[in-house]
């Protein structure tokens, strides 16, 4: 079996628990990045060390093409990752070659909120904008944009003046449906109480 048989095996039988737009995100990956590198290798000849090359190749320029962020490196290896630790539970192979890559180190960008004059210019920026109260709602939330997106009435509470995030709003690519409301990024709902007036915004 080759690695590429095996991916199409992993996708078909053993992402049945996984959510629609993760699954999306997985079938890309494999298809653009990981089936060209290493698909036409049998499974078991699959080595760290050709793993640790595939690894490596994605950050490299390659023409005018740049290489990707550590960020999507990361989240493709962790692809790969599990679809050979499938294959480890199952018995196809003995040990996950793509355990103990050296990944490249990704940077988080340091986190900078909107000072009084900035949400003033931004206040102003967005009057008479469709999208005006949906812009408010995130700024003095701190909500997620799906978050906000998702959110429905049902989870407003006008009575105690709290909002119940419990969902949020995602892209699909299922036929006859561009957006799906899925589980929370961390899986945790919460409760928020904002300030009065964003409670006036939403009750008008």
């Amino acid at each position: 079996m080759t690695v590429g048989e095996w991916l199409d095996i992993w996708q078909k039988d053993y992402l049945g628990g996984v959510k629609p737009f993760t699954v999306q995100t997985y079938s890309k990956s494999v298809r653009v990045h990981i089936k060209p590198a290493l698909g036409a290798i049998k499974l078991e000849a699959l080595t760290v060390h050709r793993v640790q090359g595939f690894i490596n190749d994605l950050g490299k320029i390659h023409g005018e093409k740049k290489g990707l962020s550590p960020k999507t490196v990361k989240c493709i290896h962790g692809i790969l990752h599990k679809a050979l630790q499938q294959a480890v539970v199952v018995g196809y192979l003995r040990f996950n070659p793509a355990d103990n890559c050296a990944l490249p180190r990704s940077t988080r960008k340091e986190i900078k909120p909107l000072d009084s004059e900035d949400i003033s210019h931004f206040l102003k920026a967005i009057q008479g904008n469709p999208f005006e109260d949906v812009f408010l709602v995130t700024l003095f939330t701190g909500m997620r944009k799906g978050e906000v997106l998702g959110l429905t009435w049902d989870c407003v509470d006008f009575e105690h003046g709290v909002i119940h995030i419990e969902k949020q709003l995602v892209q699909t690519r299922v036929k006859g449906q561009d957006y799906v409301f899925g589980t929370l990024k961390n899986g945790k709902t919460r409760v928020i109480a904002p300030a009065p007036f964003v409670m006036e915004v939403l009750k008008k």
